[in-house]
């Protein structure tokens, strides 16, 4: 059987769809079908990625029995402070076989083509600072208390996030590694024709050597023992022994013939197991190795034969203490594991998880909300898919934690326009948004990933900054009429442009990013960022005391705009230097003249030219209002 879907109503960050805070079967906050192999919950912090691993905690509990109650924080509470009295969390399984079937035949309903489903949910409501809380299962409203023997069925293995390995390896009475091996069939004690459990041969082999112990306590000079190497009169116990039994009897009362004896303790199997560790070396492994280790003895679990209950293990931020190596190997073991039966939820923080994972796998979390990208959700078509899985890498997974997103075609926008979000006083870091470089012209299927088949898009504020890549000949005349222009401007808008807003383009208002830029009121920046470059690659030598900066040139008195801007860029567009060096001295000169260069850029966004259209695209990233209110 598998976790086939959840739905969640007023728990945590997690609301209602109508944003009311009663509770009806069409408007859960979340309704999440997951994938029957692999399920990733990815996005920034706080967006309700630990809230889902929660809330099926809650309703099945987990293999290590964890203590979870309750309590008032978990009930949601919307944007007036007004908090939630009600709460529910719904988990609806299938594919079930029939030994899995029969253990549910008192809840259990029969779908078309004769599929089982189960359907369990936990009710709770506060009142009078007491939360009253229910788990019922049934194919109705009503439903029925489920047994704990039913229940005990559907526990999941949780892997909690910074996860003490080491301690969950160790001997000691509350050890996982004893639960694990307790309870598969090899320690499970076989029983003679009588009907008398027969001794486990680990509780043989623990006879032995508590027999060798005591021995050792009963002499002052050892025998030999070759199988041990153990040789002949080498120093025995029997000194301490007596010293202990002396000072003992000076305490107990006359007449007490007790003597105190030093043995290995208790050597029943349960004990025995729970003085086992597991270890991968004899020198202490590190944490990243401690913990593969432990994901490793969790799975075994689930990986039984014999068992019969929910093969579902709860991973978070399955990187922890792994640098991105080991995260892929790890995660390329789950993915590659060929006829498991064991359904894995994970969430992760990791960009190298992130541009590793298959879209189809990843459930995107923001603001209590969760997006499948698989290919009933997005607009991706089968090609964009496997371009993505061949492409998107670590700096460009890291849009799934964005706030908002700006694709951009090369190094010269991801450069240029975070200086640009700076001067007027909106640094990109402080509203979470990230600059997605995908360096070609491969934009839409990037932005695809947040069009949804609705024709709507997440709630995610997606710029793509594009070049019109209308050509300007050398005396300043366009190539193309304004008609072909309008028309071609409107096909890149109707292209990435959402029915919602949250997704839309903004095209160079001509040629490039630098052509336009040349266009507008920050041309001598960028005629000496070009200067510059030129220098550098010609001589091969960094530039000193900023003598270059006082570059004049003719080229600035031209008084044909287009013209002027043509001479300007021609270096760049004839490749006689390098668009990322002129990238990078341009802003490094916008930034050393912060004062004169916002005065050009506020005359550009007046003029309606220029970087104007790279204004407009941070403007819309980082408007956290939605367009449409």
């Amino acid at each position: 059987m598998i976790l086939e879907r959840i739905r969640i109503w007023n728990f945590r960050c997690i609301g209602t769809k109508d944003n009311l805070l009663s509770i009806k079967n069409d408007n859960p906050g979340i309704d999440l079908q997951l994938n029957p192999k692999v399920n990733v919950l990815i996005g920034a912090n706080d967006s309700g990625k630990t809230a889902i691993i929660d809330a099926i905690k809650y309703i099945l509990g987990t293999q290590t029995y964890d203590t979870m109650r309750l309590t008032e924080e978990d009930f949601y509470q919307n944007n007036n402070r007004e908090r939630a009295t009600e709460l529910r969390i719904e988990c609806i399984f299938s594919n079930f076989n029939n030994t899995e079937a029969g253990q549910f035949l008192e809840w259990i309903s029969i779908k078309e083509g004769n599929n089982y489903e189960l359907r369990i949910w936990l009710s709770a409501t506060q009142k009078d600072n007491r939360i009253i809380s229910n788990i019922r299962a049934g194919n109705d409203d009503e439903g029925s208390f489920i047994d704990g023997g039913a229940k005990d069925l559907l526990r999941a293995t949780y892997l909690k996030p910074l996860r003490d390995a080491e301690n969950e390896l160790s001997p000691g009475y509350r050890s996982r590694l004893a639960q694990i091996l307790s309870s598969h069939p090899v320690f499970i004690k076989e029983k003679d024709l009588d009907g008398k459990e027969k001794e486990h041969p680990l509780e043989k082999y623990f006879k032995i050597a508590n027999k060798k112990v005591e021995d050792y306590f009963e002499k002052r000079e050892l025998e030999e023992d070759k199988d041990i190497g153990i040789e002949k009169g080498e120093r025995g116990g029997e000194e301490i022994k007596e010293r202990i039994e002396e000072q003992t009897k000076s305490f107990l009362e006359q007449g007490d013939s007790r003597k105190p004896s030093i043995k290995m303790t208790n050597t029943e199997l349960s004990a025995i197991l729970r003085k086992l560790e597991l270890a991968l070396e004899n020198n202490k492994s590190g944490l990243g190795t401690l913990n593969q280790l432990y994901m490793a003895t969790e799975l075994i679990f689930l990986k039984r034969e014999d068992y019969n209950g929910l093969r579902l293990a709860l991973i978070e931020e399955l990187e922890a203490h792994l640098h991105p190596q080991a995260q892929l190997r790890v995660l390329k073991s789950l993915l590659n594991e060929e006829n498991s039966n064991i359904q894995y939820i994970l969430t992760t923080h990791s960009t190298s998880i992130g541009a590793s994972i298959p879209l189809e796998y990843i459930k995107l979390c923001n603001n209590g909300q969760v997006y499948s990208l698989d290919k009933n959700s997005t607009e991706l078509e089968e090609e964009g898919y496997q371009f993505l899985e061949r492409f998107l890498d670590d700096t460009k997974a890291n849009l799934f934690f964005a706030k908002g997103v700006i694709i951009v075609e090369g190094y010269s926008e991801n450069i240029i326009i975070p200086a640009i979000a700076e001067l007027i006083g909106k640094p990109l870091y402080k509203y979470g948004i990230s600059i997605v470089n995908v360096g070609s012209k491969a934009l839409l299927r990037y932005a695809k990933i947040f069009m949804r088949k609705d024709k709507n898009a997440l709630p995610i504020r997606v710029a793509v900054v594009t070049d019109l890549d209308i050509k300007v000949d050398e005396s300043g005349n366009i190539t193309e009429s304004e008609e072909n222009i309008e028309k071609k401007r409107k096909e890149i808008e109707d292209k990435y442009n959402s029915n919602d807003g949250m997704i839309k383009a903004f095209c160079s208002p001509l040629y490039t990013l630098e052509y336009d830029i040349a266009c507008g009121n920050l041309i001598c920046y960028m005629h000496k960022a070009i200067q510059i470059a030129k220098k550098i690659e010609s001589k091969g030598t960094r530039i000193k005391n900023n003598r270059v900066y006082k570059i004049r040139d003719k080229v600035l008195e031209e008084n044909n705009e287009r013209k002027r801007a043509y001479d300007v860029y021609k270096p760049l567009l004839q490749s006689e230097v390098s668009k990322t060096i002129t990238a990078q001295w341009f802003v490094k000169l916008l930034l050393e003249n912060k004062e004169n260069a916002m005065n050009c850029i506020n005359q550009d966004k007046e003029d309606r030219k220029g970087i104007k259209y790279i204004i407009d695209a941070i403007e819309h990233v980082t408007n956290e209002e939605h367009p449409d209110k």
